[in-house]
């Protein structure tokens, strides 16, 4: 891994880098089980059929949109058109949009739940706060946010990945775990788990929350 030096655009980094990889990406969870669709099972066991889902980092919609389709409307944010693209194909009844997730709006109350899988690292840790309380807003109460993410405390770095330089930024889980709650938010559930990627372990923080009832 090289340090970043800041001589660059992180969100410009990641969208061409995914463009480039969105395929070999889609191939990765084929190679091992991941904890992904698990996490997934958590939360839609707790929602009311026909609830409004947004995914935030949706990259290809595959596995985790085509699941929530199943029974929710669905709404998918991602920064690269090619994830977008391939989205839009394998969930047709979704609704994908191109854009950066950190930066996104909605309306308040728009949504009974948010989730986002393996995309926060990918946003400047600096941004992770503010857009934690945009998520807020956008639930309706009750509602529930559910994210995956690197489990590591990394500033900024750029590291060569799938054959592309991308960018990685995230707080250490419990730090992470704080900011949630400080968002506003209920801890439901946590953990640290490993999942195989290219043959070797990577630890994922999984968080499940919950926005409180009766505001």
């Amino acid at each position: 891994m090289n340090q970043a030096s800041g001589a660059y655009d992180p969100k410009r980094l990641v969208e061409q880098g995914y463009d480039r990889v969105a395929h070999a990406y889609a191939r990765l969870e084929g190679e091992a089980e991941w904890p992904r669709l698990r996490w997934l099972g958590k939360l839609l066991d707790r929602l009311e059929p026909g609830s409004s889902v947004l995914d935030l980092g949706c990259g290809s919609g595959d596995p985790a949109d085509v699941e929530i389709a199943k029974a929710h409307t669905v709404t998918g944010v991602d920064i690269s058109q090619t994830q977008i693209d391939l989205a839009r194909h394998n969930v047709p009844a979704g609704h994908f949009l191109h854009g950066d997730a950190g930066s996104v709006q909605f309306p308040a109350a728009s949504f009974d739940a948010v989730v986002s899988f393996y995309s926060l690292e990918h946003i400047p840790r600096r941004e992770h706060e503010a857009l934690l309380r945009r998520i807020y807003d956008w639930l309706r109460p009750g509602g529930f946010l559910l994210i995956s993410m690197e489990a590591g405390d990394i500033e900024e770095i750029v590291a060569e990945w799938l054959g592309v330089p991308m960018f990685m930024s995230c707080f250490d889980p419990d730090t992470m775990k704080r900011l949630v709650a400080g968002a506003g938010f209920e801890l439901v559930e946590t953990a640290i788990e490993s999942q195989v990627e290219q043959g070797h372990d990577v630890p994922y923080l999984w968080l499940l929350a919950r926005k409180p009832s009766g505001l």
